[in-house]
């Protein structure tokens, strides 16, 4: 049996296209929850998570009716703040799916 190191590993999956992108999407909804959790802090930011990203559009999807108006009228604001964590401008809408109301 013979072994491959981890650093090759890691390299191959890094350079898969499609473990990039997932990579890539994990890095865009830690950033969205922290900026939500920096503005809104650590009870009401619960009440929304990033459920999707697919070109440029991050949706979010919440259970309370109150956190989807403050996101919608907050969205411009947070989309800045989430561009400006990652360092560039990938998000270009923010979209909110209202769940169980």
């Amino acid at each position: 049996m013979s072994f491959e190191s981890l650093r090759r590993i890691v390299s191959r999956t890094v350079r898969n296209p499609q473990t990039s992108k997932d990579l890539q999407i994990a890095r865009i909804f830690d950033a969205a929850r922290t900026v939500l959790r920096k503005l809104w802090g650590e009870e009401r930011s619960a009440l929304i998570d990033p459920i999707s990203f697919k070109e440029g559009i991050l949706k979010f999807a919440t259970f309370s009716p109150a956190a989807k108006q403050q996101l919608t009228v907050e969205a411009p604001r947070i989309k800045n703040e989430i561009n400006r964590q990652l360092g560039t401008v990938i998000v270009h809408s923010i979209v909110i799916h209202a769940k169980g109301f």
